[in-house]
């Protein structure tokens, strides 16, 4: 557990990102609000009952004592929830009201962790957890301990992959030349700027776009608005690739922003 964590309350855990985001995937059930749904998930604080221990100075474990802080060895046992077959889902509450839905005791013990937390608990022991359930007695949201295995491996995945940055060692004319033309004829691009880029073991150009945004244009709007203008910058470069990749970003993204830092665009309208 982190040590902003180890400071925060039951009393003020408060999830209200997430609380909504939840709500509007049952609503909708569109791919968009499950994304959400899964983002605001990793960023969340959870509060889950359990049975904490501290061995004493005989060496035997007792019920710890909140009033009589102890630097002996903490043992953590979660309570679980079994739905009518027997199988067992680990609880994850996002505020106390949450919890008192299930019990009102004033001294139940409990933990406060992020999502990281349940997923590496969860996934050590698969065979004898099937998931974990946020807010049981409220939203009630199963995650399968395949799904939150999936989660453990790609958010292993993108830590263990690192990016790398870097300028042409030698400019690919071909590419420009035709992308200086795409621009030209599209007229959205204020400017454009080529990089290499290295994620992992894959080698790709990376080209970084600063393009007109309308006035008045929302979130979802801007995200349509770019997967099209992506698309035809993608057609328009395809010829010229000679065998390299294609990444393309926006300028007004903190990735984009720093990837062309103290660089000269290559297009400029």
């Amino acid at each position: 557990m982190s040590e902003e964590n180890k400071r925060l309350k039951p009393s003020e855990i408060e999830n209200p990102a997430l609380v909504y985001a939840m709500y509007e995937m049952k609503e909708k059930k569109t791919q968009e609000a499950e994304a959400k749904f899964i983002s605001e998930l990793r960023k969340a604080t959870f509060i889950s009952p359990a049975i904490i221990e501290v061995k004493d100075e005989n060496g035997e474990f007792v019920i710890a004592d909140e009033s009589k802080p102890s630097n002996g060895e903490v043992r953590v046992s979660f309570m679980m929830l079994s739905s009518e077959d027997g199988t067992k889902y680990l609880p994850a509450f996002t505020s106390l009201d949450e919890v008192r839905k299930w019990r009102e005791e004033e001294k139940l013990q409990t933990v406060v962790g992020n999502f990281d937390r349940y997923i590496n608990f969860v996934a050590s022991d698969p065979n004898n957890i099937s998931g974990v359930v946020i807010d049981p007695f409220g939203s009630n949201i199963i995650l399968s301990n395949q799904l939150i295995g999936g989660l453990k491996s790609a958010i292993d995945e993108k830590n263990n992959t690192q990016i790398y940055i870097s300028d042409l060692k030698k400019h690919p004319e071909n590419l420009e030349n035709a992308l200086i033309d795409f621009f030209k004829e599209n007229g959205t691009i204020e400017k454009a700027y080529i990089q290499m880029m290295k994620r992992g073991e894959t080698v790709s150009f990376l080209v970084i776009v600063d393009h007109d945004i309308p006035d008045g244009t929302t979130d979802e709007q801007l995200k349509e608005l770019r997967n099209n203008l992506f698309e035809t910058i993608a057609q328009a470069a395809k010829p010229h690739l000679e065998g390299m990749s294609l990444s393309i970003a926006g300028f007004t993204d903190e990735f984009g922003k720093k990837a062309v830092e103290n660089r000269e665009p290559f297009y400029t309208r």
